[in-house]
């Protein structure tokens, strides 16, 4: 069995690390798989949005489609009085306004978020910068010099 993959050297070797390190070292690692599987799960989200839109838009003109070839077999009359076609205008622009004002709220959230991370990020550092110098000022006190 070689050195390296010897369970007892694996063990020793861990065994006379630092411990900061050897946390240091697993969540850079564990950072590094996040990193490395977010575009492509970011990706296949956007792919799945484009498929199920596509299919969306499929199934309205196939359903649009089939209705138009019945009722134009059937002999049925199609044609739209002024006031239902304002109906089905105003609706469709009531919704694409309410698409749009969900999408500005829903960027005014991301951009919260990230300033809120950002804030949070900047306190963490002053935190432990503070942390820091109440340590060694504890510790000169106890310390000779």
């Amino acid at each position: 069995m070689s050195k390296s993959n010897n369970p007892e050297n694996r063990s020793s070797n861990y065994q006379t690390r630092d411990i900061y390190q050897v946390c240091k070292d697993s969540f850079q690692k564990i950072h590094g798989h996040i990193e490395k599987a977010t575009p492509q799960y970011l990706q296949s989200f956007t792919n799945l949005q484009d498929e199920y839109l596509g299919i969306w838009m499929n199934f309205v003109n196939s359903s649009l489609a089939i209705q138009q070839h019945y009722a134009s077999k059937a002999g049925i009359n199609t044609n739209a009085t002024e006031a239902l076609t304002k109906v089905v205008h105003d609706s469709t622009e009531e919704i694409v306004k309410s698409y749009d004002s969900q999408n500005k709220i829903a960027f005014t959230i991301i951009d919260a978020t990230r300033q809120t991370l950002k804030t949070i990020n900047e306190n963490a550092t002053a935190f432990a910068e503070l942390n820091e110098k109440i340590v060694d000022s504890w510790i000169s006190t106890w310390v000779k010099n």
